[in-house]
């Protein structure tokens, strides 16, 4: 009798999974990126581009930071669209798109689809309108930060559903 017996080594590497590299790829191309941080957006594998983070279990997009480092000699920056696409990375629990430059856009709505965010920074990123009542809707949220936007209107009641937020920071914006 022959036994097979399978061995995982730390250099085994789980690549990420195809659909959700085809949807950081769309993603990608509905933003400018003058300065090029996402420069690195090119290979087979996505787990392994500047500012993504997969599970090494799945494969699976965990969290997405594409911060602006106002502390980096060389300021770089993405402004644009953020496209929907990021509605496939329903693993996603931590996304920063904090100082970037959405040009007053609207804070998306399908942002409230992605139900396993446990970590959400939008600051200083110039969105303006609303907040989406669907935010109501990410019951594991820890932690939001929406300040120094130009961000109008009322606070929604929705968001007195987050029962686990630990953080929240709407502080500079317009609201009544």
């Amino acid at each position: 009798m022959m036994m097979l017996q399978v061995v995982v080594s730390a250099q085994d590497h789980i690549m990420c999974i195809q659909t959700e590299r085809e949807a950081l790829l769309q993603f990608k191309a509905a933003l400018l990126d003058d300065y090029g941080m996402l420069s690195s957006w090119t290979t087979s594998d996505c787990c392994q581009w500047q500012g993504i983070r997969c599970s090494n279990l799945t494969g699976h997009v965990l969290m997405l930071d594409l911060h602006r480092d106002v502390n980096e000699e060389q300021v770089r920056y993405i402004s644009g669209e953020i496209h929907k696409s990021l509605m496939e990375l329903q693993q996603l629990n931590y996304l920063n798109l904090s100082s970037n430059d959405f040009q007053g856009r609207g804070i998306p709505e399908f942002l409230g689809s992605l139900t396993n965010l446990r970590y959400l920074d939008l600051s200083y990123s110039d969105f303006g309108g609303k907040i989406p009542t669907q935010f109501g809707s990410l019951s594991h949220l820890k932690y939001l930060n929406l300040a120094w936007n130009s961000l109008e209107g009322s606070i929604p009641r929705q968001l007195g559903n987050l029962s686990q937020l630990q953080h929240l920071d709407l502080s500079y914006n317009s609201f009544e």
